[in-house]
């Protein structure tokens, strides 16, 4: 595995913000995930320790944005980023642009069926954290060959699946971590840290 692997959700979205379910679909960044994208960026830099890593990035804009300023802030080249689909967020199918609020009023039955099993529920048409966790399981794999630092700009979702997977955590651990926007996470030597941006 590369020596570190630093974790980094996308900043606070519109969407975010409103409670709507972006999944695979998009919404720009508020002034909050701007500068929430720079303290990560910040916070970042003396942790390479001038290394330039490799850096990946979810295809989705909101990740494209978050990682440009992640980039200005920490003095990475941002044209050196690798964008991979198998970064993107799940796959909420009819859920998405909806509210989560509307949904467990107007679909409680579904919700309900949701909140009792996260790992293997998908909503129609979408994907369910057991089938997103292959692809997940798969980059990790990819990226044990990479030398040094590996720095990922990513979604909630993903996110929690790549701590949890490369932490051997069970599927019901694993859809029950944080997914923070002023936080990001290392995982290095068998181990997930938490760094805080004080944002």
């Amino acid at each position: 595995m590369a020596e570190a692997i630093y974790l980094l959700r996308h900043g606070e979205t519109v969407w975010n913000r409103t409670r709507r379910i972006q999944g695979q679909l998009d919404a720009p960044l508020t002034r909050l995930g701007t500068e929430q994208a720079w303290a990560m960026g910040e916070s970042l830099r003396p942790l390479l320790g001038g290394e330039r890593p490799n850096l990946q990035v979810s295809t989705l804009g909101r990740c494209r944005q978050s990682a440009a300023l992640v980039c200005e802030a920490a003095g990475l080249d941002f044209d050196s980023a690798e964008f991979l689909p198998e970064l993107m967020e799940l796959h909420f199918g009819a859920w998405q642009g909806l509210r989560k609020p509307d949904l467990r009023r107007q679909q409680p039955e579904l919700w309900a069926r949701r909140e009792a099993d996260r790992w293997s529920f998908a909503p129609e048409g979408g994907e369910s954290y057991a089938k997103a966790s292959r692809r997940i399981a798969d980059w990790l794999e990819r990226i044990r060959s990479l030398p040094g630092i590996v720095v990922v700009v990513l979604h909630g979702g993903t996110s929690m699946l790549a701590r949890g997977l490369y932490a051997g955590l069970a599927p019901a651990e694993i859809v029950t971590q944080d997914f923070p926007q002023d936080a990001f996470y290392r995982l290095a030597a068998g181990t997930v840290a938490r760094f805080e941006t004080g944002i």
